[in-house]
Protein backbone atom coordinates (compact mmCIF):
# COMPACT_ATOMS: atom_id res chain seq x y z
CA UNK A 1 0.00 0.00 0.00
CA UNK A 2 1.35 3.42 -1.42
CA UNK A 3 1.01 5.75 1.62
CA UNK A 4 0.72 9.87 0.43
CA UNK A 5 1.33 13.06 2.86
CA UNK A 6 -1.30 15.12 2.23
CA UNK A 7 -1.31 19.00 4.17
CA UNK A 8 -4.17 20.68 5.36
CA UNK A 9 -4.38 22.91 2.62
CA UNK A 10 -4.43 20.24 0.41
CA UNK A 11 -7.32 18.64 2.16
CA UNK A 12 -9.05 21.79 1.21
CA UNK A 13 -8.47 21.40 -2.14
CA UNK A 14 -9.29 17.85 -2.16
CA UNK A 15 -12.91 18.35 -1.09
CA UNK A 16 -13.13 21.11 -3.45
CA UNK A 17 -11.51 24.17 -4.50
CA UNK A 18 -14.30 26.30 -4.79
CA UNK A 19 -17.15 24.30 -3.60
CA UNK A 20 -20.65 26.49 -2.86
CA UNK A 21 -22.54 25.86 0.29
CA UNK A 22 -25.28 23.65 -1.11
CA UNK A 23 -23.97 20.61 -2.79
CA UNK A 24 -20.32 21.03 -2.45
CA UNK A 25 -19.11 21.53 -6.45
CA UNK A 26 -17.75 24.20 -7.86
CA UNK A 27 -19.87 25.47 -10.76
CA UNK A 28 -17.33 27.05 -12.90
CA UNK A 29 -16.46 30.29 -11.13
CA UNK A 30 -12.86 31.34 -11.82
CA UNK A 31 -10.23 28.66 -10.32
CA UNK A 32 -8.90 29.57 -6.67
CA UNK A 33 -6.15 27.34 -5.44
CA UNK A 34 -6.63 28.50 -1.97
CA UNK A 35 -10.67 28.24 -1.88
CA UNK A 36 -11.82 26.11 0.75
CA UNK A 37 -15.21 24.42 1.23
CA UNK A 38 -17.88 25.16 3.40
CA UNK A 39 -17.84 22.07 5.65
CA UNK A 40 -19.06 21.54 9.57
CA UNK A 41 -16.52 22.56 12.00
CA UNK A 42 -15.74 19.65 14.05
CA UNK A 43 -16.43 19.79 17.96
CA UNK A 44 -15.94 17.55 21.03
CA UNK A 45 -19.64 16.95 21.12
CA UNK A 46 -20.43 16.40 17.75
CA UNK A 47 -22.81 13.16 17.71
CA UNK A 48 -23.48 10.89 14.82
CA UNK A 49 -26.43 9.27 14.15
CA UNK A 50 -26.53 5.62 14.76
CA UNK A 51 -26.34 4.70 10.97
CA UNK A 52 -23.00 6.20 11.32
CA UNK A 53 -21.42 3.95 14.48
CA UNK A 54 -19.13 2.05 12.58
CA UNK A 55 -17.53 6.10 11.32
CA UNK A 56 -18.00 7.05 14.85
CA UNK A 57 -15.79 4.24 15.77
CA UNK A 58 -13.04 4.52 13.15
CA UNK A 59 -12.78 7.88 14.35
CA UNK A 60 -12.38 6.96 17.96
CA UNK A 61 -9.76 4.53 16.71
CA UNK A 62 -8.12 6.70 14.33
CA UNK A 63 -7.52 9.49 17.13
CA UNK A 64 -6.19 7.11 19.60
CA UNK A 65 -4.10 5.72 16.82
CA UNK A 66 -2.89 8.78 16.48
CA UNK A 67 -2.26 9.61 20.03
CA UNK A 68 0.13 6.09 20.11
CA UNK A 69 2.01 6.90 17.29
CA UNK A 70 2.98 10.30 19.10
CA UNK A 71 3.49 8.85 22.36
CA UNK A 72 6.02 6.23 20.15
CA UNK A 73 7.68 9.34 18.12
CA UNK A 74 8.89 10.87 21.17
CA UNK A 75 9.83 7.61 22.89
CA UNK A 76 12.14 7.06 19.60
CA UNK A 77 13.49 11.00 20.40
CA UNK A 78 14.33 9.41 23.84
CA UNK A 79 16.46 6.41 22.93
CA UNK A 80 13.37 4.07 24.14
CA UNK A 81 12.93 1.25 21.77
CA UNK A 82 10.71 -0.90 23.37
CA UNK A 83 8.67 1.47 24.58
CA UNK A 84 8.14 2.99 21.15
CA UNK A 85 7.47 -0.67 20.05
CA UNK A 86 5.20 -1.17 22.37
CA UNK A 87 2.99 2.12 21.35
CA UNK A 88 3.39 1.52 17.81
CA UNK A 89 1.79 -1.94 18.86
CA UNK A 90 -1.15 -0.50 20.15
CA UNK A 91 -1.77 1.37 17.00
CA UNK A 92 -1.36 -1.45 14.77
CA UNK A 93 -3.34 -3.12 16.78
CA UNK A 94 -6.52 -0.25 16.76
CA UNK A 95 -6.11 0.78 12.95
CA UNK A 96 -4.74 -2.44 11.48
CA UNK A 97 -1.50 -3.97 9.85
CA UNK A 98 -2.10 -2.49 6.41
CA UNK A 99 -2.63 1.13 7.88
CA UNK A 100 0.55 1.43 9.50
CA UNK A 101 2.77 -1.28 6.92
CA UNK A 102 4.92 1.44 6.21
CA UNK A 103 6.09 2.16 8.97
CA UNK A 104 6.57 -1.52 10.22
CA UNK A 105 10.01 -2.02 8.55
CA UNK A 106 11.85 0.26 11.08
CA UNK A 107 10.45 -1.69 14.53
CA UNK A 108 10.84 -4.86 13.48
CA UNK A 109 14.58 -6.81 14.13
CA UNK A 110 17.32 -4.69 13.08
CA UNK A 111 15.24 -1.20 12.11
CA UNK A 112 15.90 1.71 12.28
CA UNK A 113 12.72 3.72 13.89
CA UNK A 114 12.49 7.47 12.07
CA UNK A 115 10.14 9.75 15.15
CA UNK A 116 9.55 12.09 12.20
CA UNK A 117 7.83 9.18 9.89
CA UNK A 118 5.77 8.19 13.02
CA UNK A 119 4.72 11.91 14.13
CA UNK A 120 4.00 11.79 10.30
CA UNK A 121 1.61 9.30 10.52
CA UNK A 122 0.22 10.09 14.04
CA UNK A 123 -0.64 13.35 12.08
CA UNK A 124 -1.89 11.39 8.86
CA UNK A 125 -4.60 9.73 11.25
CA UNK A 126 -5.35 13.02 13.64
CA UNK A 127 -6.38 14.58 10.11
CA UNK A 128 -8.06 11.70 8.55
CA UNK A 129 -10.45 11.24 12.06
CA UNK A 130 -11.25 14.99 11.81
CA UNK A 131 -12.23 14.80 8.21
CA UNK A 132 -14.42 11.81 8.61
CA UNK A 133 -16.53 13.73 11.51
CA UNK A 134 -16.71 16.15 9.13
CA UNK A 135 -17.96 13.95 6.54
CA UNK A 136 -20.46 12.26 9.27
CA UNK A 137 -22.14 15.40 9.76
CA UNK A 138 -22.58 16.49 6.46
CA UNK A 139 -23.94 13.02 5.64
CA UNK A 140 -26.84 13.46 8.20
CA UNK A 141 -27.34 16.97 7.42
CA UNK A 142 -28.52 15.04 4.24
CA UNK A 143 -25.38 16.96 1.74
CA UNK A 144 -24.74 12.89 0.42
CA UNK A 145 -22.16 14.69 -2.34
CA UNK A 146 -20.46 16.86 0.53
CA UNK A 147 -19.84 13.77 2.56
CA UNK A 148 -18.21 11.71 -0.03
CA UNK A 149 -15.35 14.19 -0.97
CA UNK A 150 -15.14 14.79 2.91
CA UNK A 151 -14.81 11.10 3.56
CA UNK A 152 -11.90 10.69 0.66
CA UNK A 153 -9.76 13.06 1.74
CA UNK A 154 -9.49 11.09 4.41
CA UNK A 155 -9.19 7.79 2.77
CA UNK A 156 -5.79 9.49 0.76
CA UNK A 157 -4.57 10.57 4.27
CA UNK A 158 -4.55 6.70 5.44
CA UNK A 159 -4.96 4.67 2.74
CA UNK A 160 -7.86 2.81 1.28
CA UNK A 161 -7.44 -0.36 3.21
CA UNK A 162 -7.96 1.85 6.41
CA UNK A 163 -11.10 2.98 5.85
CA UNK A 164 -12.51 -0.05 3.32
CA UNK A 165 -15.14 -1.15 6.23
CA UNK A 166 -16.78 2.61 6.30
CA UNK A 167 -16.45 3.52 2.73
CA UNK A 168 -19.66 1.70 1.87
CA UNK A 169 -21.48 3.45 4.17
CA UNK A 170 -20.34 6.97 2.11
CA UNK A 171 -20.47 5.38 -1.76
CA UNK A 172 -23.69 3.87 -1.77
CA UNK A 173 -26.14 5.16 -4.58
CA UNK A 174 -22.44 6.21 -6.65
CA UNK A 175 -20.94 4.76 -9.69
CA UNK A 176 -18.90 2.02 -8.67
CA UNK A 177 -15.43 3.36 -7.38
CA UNK A 178 -12.15 2.72 -9.07
CA UNK A 179 -9.55 2.21 -6.08
CA UNK A 180 -6.67 1.26 -8.37
CA UNK A 181 -3.33 2.98 -7.37
CA UNK A 182 -3.17 5.88 -9.81
CA UNK A 183 -0.31 6.40 -12.25
CA UNK A 184 2.07 9.16 -12.48
CA UNK A 185 2.25 11.36 -15.83
CA UNK A 186 4.61 13.49 -17.43
CA UNK A 187 3.08 17.30 -16.20
CA UNK A 188 4.77 18.76 -19.49
CA UNK A 189 2.80 16.57 -21.33
CA UNK A 190 1.51 18.79 -24.45
CA UNK A 191 -2.80 19.02 -25.05
CA UNK A 192 -4.82 16.60 -25.98
CA UNK A 193 -6.69 17.89 -29.51
CA UNK A 194 -10.33 19.15 -29.21
CA UNK A 195 -12.02 16.00 -30.83
CA UNK A 196 -10.24 12.25 -31.07
CA UNK A 197 -11.42 9.13 -32.96
CA UNK A 198 -11.37 8.58 -36.41
CA UNK A 199 -10.84 4.95 -38.23
CA UNK A 200 -9.53 6.14 -41.26
CA UNK A 201 -6.71 8.53 -40.22
CA UNK A 202 -6.04 5.28 -38.00
CA UNK A 203 -6.19 3.04 -41.13
CA UNK A 204 -3.46 5.45 -42.97
CA UNK A 205 -1.65 5.51 -40.29
CA UNK A 206 -1.31 1.97 -40.27
CA UNK A 207 -0.61 1.83 -43.43
CA UNK A 208 -4.15 -0.51 -44.21
CA UNK A 209 -4.30 -0.01 -48.12
CA UNK A 210 -7.61 1.24 -49.15
CA UNK A 211 -10.30 -1.20 -50.80
CA UNK A 212 -9.78 -2.08 -54.79
CA UNK A 213 -12.35 0.21 -55.17
CA UNK A 214 -13.24 3.49 -53.48
CA UNK A 215 -16.21 5.21 -52.57
CA UNK A 216 -16.60 8.19 -50.39
CA UNK A 217 -18.86 9.88 -48.22
CA UNK A 218 -19.71 13.51 -47.48
CA UNK A 219 -22.28 14.83 -45.35
CA UNK A 220 -23.76 17.06 -42.11
CA UNK A 221 -25.76 16.23 -39.14
CA UNK A 222 -28.53 18.52 -38.71
CA UNK A 223 -30.34 18.67 -35.08
CA UNK A 224 -33.58 19.35 -35.50
CA UNK A 225 -33.64 20.18 -39.03
CA UNK A 226 -31.17 22.64 -38.31
CA UNK A 227 -27.20 22.71 -38.81
CA UNK A 228 -25.50 22.33 -36.14
CA UNK A 229 -24.18 25.29 -33.89
CA UNK A 230 -20.72 24.43 -31.61
CA UNK A 231 -22.17 21.08 -31.22
CA UNK A 232 -19.77 17.63 -32.09
CA UNK A 233 -20.94 14.31 -33.49
CA UNK A 234 -20.08 10.57 -34.05
CA UNK A 235 -20.96 9.06 -37.78
CA UNK A 236 -20.56 5.16 -37.96
CA UNK A 237 -20.83 2.68 -40.76
CA UNK A 238 -21.04 -1.39 -40.39
CA UNK A 239 -21.29 -3.01 -43.66
CA UNK A 240 -25.20 -4.99 -44.17
CA UNK A 241 -23.14 -7.83 -45.88
CA UNK A 242 -20.58 -9.63 -44.71
CA UNK A 243 -18.69 -9.75 -41.48
CA UNK A 244 -16.60 -6.78 -40.74
CA UNK A 245 -13.02 -7.10 -39.07
CA UNK A 246 -13.42 -5.95 -35.67
CA UNK A 247 -11.42 -3.02 -34.40
CA UNK A 248 -8.42 -3.97 -32.39
CA UNK A 249 -8.87 -1.94 -28.65
CA UNK A 250 -6.65 0.66 -28.23
CA UNK A 251 -5.29 3.54 -25.70
CA UNK A 252 -6.07 6.71 -25.45
CA UNK A 253 -5.92 9.93 -23.47
CA UNK A 254 -8.69 11.92 -21.72
CA UNK A 255 -7.20 14.93 -19.49
CA UNK A 256 -8.57 17.11 -17.07
CA UNK A 257 -6.73 20.65 -18.23
CA UNK A 258 -7.63 24.43 -17.44
CA UNK A 259 -10.92 22.67 -15.42
CA UNK A 260 -12.19 21.08 -18.69
CA UNK A 261 -12.02 17.86 -20.19
CA UNK A 262 -10.06 17.24 -23.60
CA UNK A 263 -10.73 15.96 -25.94
CA UNK A 264 -14.47 17.24 -25.75
CA UNK A 265 -15.40 14.13 -27.30
CA UNK A 266 -13.38 10.50 -27.90
CA UNK A 267 -14.32 7.91 -30.15
CA UNK A 268 -12.44 4.37 -29.48
CA UNK A 269 -13.36 1.18 -30.21
CA UNK A 270 -15.06 -1.70 -27.21
CA UNK A 271 -12.07 -2.77 -25.28
CA UNK A 272 -10.53 0.32 -25.42
CA UNK A 273 -8.70 1.78 -22.23
CA UNK A 274 -8.82 5.41 -21.55
CA UNK A 275 -6.51 7.15 -18.64
CA UNK A 276 -7.70 10.45 -17.00
CA UNK A 277 -4.62 12.26 -16.18
CA UNK A 278 -4.76 15.69 -14.46
CA UNK A 279 -3.08 18.73 -15.42
CA UNK A 280 -4.57 20.93 -12.96
CA UNK A 281 -3.06 22.59 -9.51
CA UNK A 282 -7.04 21.32 -8.28
CA UNK A 283 -7.88 18.20 -7.99
CA UNK A 284 -11.13 16.45 -10.31
CA UNK A 285 -13.15 13.46 -9.40
CA UNK A 286 -14.33 11.83 -12.92
CA UNK A 287 -17.25 9.51 -12.98
CA UNK A 288 -20.17 8.52 -15.31
CA UNK A 289 -23.65 7.50 -14.36
CA UNK A 290 -24.05 6.21 -18.46
CA UNK A 291 -25.28 3.09 -18.35
CA UNK A 292 -22.69 1.49 -20.52
CA UNK A 293 -19.69 2.63 -18.49
CA UNK A 294 -20.84 3.68 -14.83
CA UNK A 295 -17.47 4.60 -12.71
CA UNK A 296 -15.79 6.43 -10.48
CA UNK A 297 -12.27 7.30 -10.39
CA UNK A 298 -12.27 9.17 -7.18
CA UNK A 299 -10.28 12.36 -6.45
CA UNK A 300 -6.36 12.73 -7.20
CA UNK A 301 -3.64 15.52 -7.54
CA UNK A 302 -2.09 16.84 -10.58
CA UNK A 303 0.22 14.58 -12.17
CA UNK A 304 -1.67 11.83 -11.54
CA UNK A 305 -4.15 9.42 -13.96
CA UNK A 306 -6.02 6.53 -13.28
CA UNK A 307 -7.42 4.41 -16.56
CA UNK A 308 -10.80 2.47 -17.52
CA UNK A 309 -11.66 -0.38 -19.73
CA UNK A 310 -14.99 0.61 -21.89
CA UNK A 311 -15.86 -2.86 -22.54
CA UNK A 312 -19.54 -2.14 -24.06
CA UNK A 313 -20.63 -0.29 -26.77
CA UNK A 314 -22.55 2.94 -26.43
CA UNK A 315 -22.43 6.85 -25.59
CA UNK A 316 -20.63 7.71 -22.35
CA UNK A 317 -20.96 10.69 -21.01
CA UNK A 318 -17.84 12.27 -18.28
CA UNK A 319 -18.19 14.46 -15.17
CA UNK A 320 -16.04 15.97 -12.60
CA UNK A 321 -17.68 14.91 -9.58
CA UNK A 322 -15.96 18.52 -8.38
CA UNK A 323 -16.61 20.99 -10.81
CA UNK A 324 -20.37 20.96 -12.44
CA UNK A 325 -19.19 22.67 -15.46
CA UNK A 326 -16.59 19.95 -16.23
CA UNK A 327 -18.37 17.65 -19.16
CA UNK A 328 -17.06 15.37 -22.10
CA UNK A 329 -18.12 12.05 -24.29
CA UNK A 330 -16.78 8.76 -24.74
CA UNK A 331 -17.95 7.49 -28.05
CA UNK A 332 -17.43 3.63 -27.60
CA UNK A 333 -18.01 1.58 -31.16
CA UNK A 334 -18.00 -1.95 -32.67
CA UNK A 335 -18.70 -1.04 -36.05
CA UNK A 336 -15.71 -0.92 -38.16
CA UNK A 337 -15.83 2.59 -39.73
CA UNK A 338 -15.94 5.97 -37.86
CA UNK A 339 -15.74 9.31 -37.76
CA UNK A 340 -16.40 12.61 -35.64
CA UNK A 341 -18.37 15.48 -36.91
CA UNK A 342 -16.60 19.22 -36.68
CA UNK A 343 -18.83 21.58 -34.72
CA UNK A 344 -20.89 21.98 -37.50
CA UNK A 345 -21.86 18.90 -37.85
CA UNK A 346 -19.93 18.47 -41.02
CA UNK A 347 -18.06 14.77 -41.54
CA UNK A 348 -16.48 12.96 -44.20
CA UNK A 349 -15.31 8.80 -45.41
CA UNK A 350 -12.85 8.84 -47.73
CA UNK A 351 -11.92 5.27 -48.00
CA UNK A 352 -15.03 2.82 -48.22
CA UNK A 353 -16.20 0.14 -50.35
CA UNK A 354 -19.01 0.58 -52.65
CA UNK A 355 -22.30 -1.55 -51.01
CA UNK A 356 -24.72 -1.39 -48.61
CA UNK A 357 -24.21 0.38 -44.54
CA UNK A 358 -25.79 0.33 -41.50
CA UNK A 359 -25.29 4.55 -40.65
CA UNK A 360 -25.64 5.47 -37.06
CA UNK A 361 -25.31 9.40 -36.04
CA UNK A 362 -24.93 11.20 -32.62
CA UNK A 363 -24.85 14.70 -31.59
CA UNK A 364 -23.49 15.41 -28.19
CA UNK A 365 -27.26 17.48 -28.21
CA UNK A 366 -29.16 14.21 -28.82
CA UNK A 367 -30.03 11.57 -26.53
CA UNK A 368 -29.33 8.43 -28.71
CA UNK A 369 -27.99 7.91 -32.07
CA UNK A 370 -30.40 6.85 -35.14
CA UNK A 371 -30.03 4.81 -37.60
CA UNK A 372 -30.81 4.19 -41.39
CA UNK A 373 -29.33 2.08 -44.14
CA UNK A 374 -27.33 3.81 -47.51
CA UNK A 375 -25.31 2.60 -50.36
CA UNK A 376 -22.39 3.53 -51.19
CA UNK A 377 -21.42 3.89 -54.81
CA UNK A 378 -17.66 4.09 -56.37
CA UNK A 379 -16.87 7.73 -56.23
CA UNK A 380 -18.19 10.30 -54.21
CA UNK A 381 -21.37 9.94 -51.90
CA UNK A 382 -22.85 12.80 -49.97
CA UNK A 383 -25.99 12.67 -47.51
CA UNK A 384 -27.86 15.03 -44.64
CA UNK A 385 -28.49 12.82 -42.04
CA UNK A 386 -31.16 14.32 -39.35
CA UNK A 387 -31.05 13.77 -35.21
CA UNK A 388 -32.99 15.48 -32.51
CA UNK A 389 -31.74 18.01 -30.16
CA UNK A 390 -33.61 16.45 -26.94
CA UNK A 391 -30.70 15.84 -24.77
CA UNK A 392 -31.53 17.41 -21.28
CA UNK A 393 -29.39 20.93 -21.40
CA UNK A 394 -28.28 22.49 -18.27
CA UNK A 395 -25.20 21.40 -15.60
CA UNK A 396 -25.09 17.28 -15.35
CA UNK A 397 -26.00 15.81 -12.15
CA UNK A 398 -23.58 14.85 -9.19
CA UNK A 399 -22.78 11.19 -9.32
CA UNK A 400 -25.27 10.56 -6.61
CA UNK A 401 -27.75 12.17 -9.45
CA UNK A 402 -28.68 15.40 -7.24
CA UNK A 403 -29.43 18.43 -9.40
CA UNK A 404 -26.55 20.36 -9.24
CA UNK A 405 -26.07 24.59 -10.30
Amino acid sequence: MVLRTVSLGLLALAACSAAPKKNGTDTGSKPSPTAGYDAPKPAADVKLSEKLAPVTERISQFKEASEQLSKSAKAIDEKNATLAKQFFSSAQVLVGADAVASLAPMFADGGTPDSKKVAERATQFKEAADQLLKAGKSYDDGNRNLAEQLFSTGEILVGVDAVAKVAPIFREGAPPRITTPTIKVDPKAPPQPKVSGNSEDDDEAAHVPPPPKVGTLAGTIQIDGKAASNAFGLVTLEPLSGKAKARQPKRSVVEQRGREFLPHITAVSVGSTISFPNFDTVFHNVFSTSPTAPFDLGIYKVGEAREYQFTKEGIVRLGCNLHANMSAYIAVVSAPSYVITDGTGAFSFRRLAPGKYRLKAWSEKSKAPITQEITIKPGKNEINVGVSGDAPTGTQPDKFGAKRG
